[in-house]
């Protein structure tokens, strides 16, 4: 036997047990490109069930937090604001969907401004409307005492004749 021929099948055999114990490679996460903003915008008026399994995969993307923003609009305006201030400051978050997340935000600071606006402009109507009623109430009872001054006093003993 030649000298080669009698090295090999040990060095195959080691080979072959060292592959053999080799681990196999951990199972790599497949990359998640998340949809645009596009797609945030056309699934806003999709129903509950077509939005659940279009974006079931899509869940940690900046995209679909911001279409949930989007379908809860006016329900909690404080939690909403808060969540697209997070959204708003995330660097990782998509330049459009960013933009969007502004324009919401904006969009819900100025009806918190005009809401509070209308508030405090009902609360002057109130006390318009309660000072209208006392100043009527003087005015009906002022009214009453020169109606009782005008009458002509009923005979007395000094007016008898």
């Amino acid at each position: 036997m030649t000298p080669l021929a009698r090295r090999l099948p040990p060095v195959l055999l080691a080979l072959l047990c060292a592959a053999c114990a080799l681990r196999p490679p951990a199972p790599t996460t497949p990359v998640l490109i998340c949809p645009g903003s596009d797609a945030v915008l056309l699934s806003i008026d999709l129903p509950d069930d077509a939005v659940r399994q279009r974006w079931q995969r899509y869940q940690a993307c900046d995209g679909y937090r911001l279409l949930k923003l989007l379908r809860a609009a006016g329900r909690d305006p404080l939690r909403q604001q808060a969540e697209l201030e997070r959204l708003q400051a995330d660097d990782a978050a998509a330049p459009a969907n960013a933009a969007l997340a502004r324009l919401l935000l904006r969009q819900i600071q100025t009806q918190n401004h005009l809401q509070e606006q209308n508030d405090r402009l009902q609360q002057q109507g109130r006390e318009q409307q309660k000072r209208a009623d006392e100043l009527a109430a003087k005015l009906e009872a002022l009214r009453r005492l020169e109606l009782d001054l005008q009458r002509p006093a009923g005979p007395t003993e000094g007016n008898r004749k």
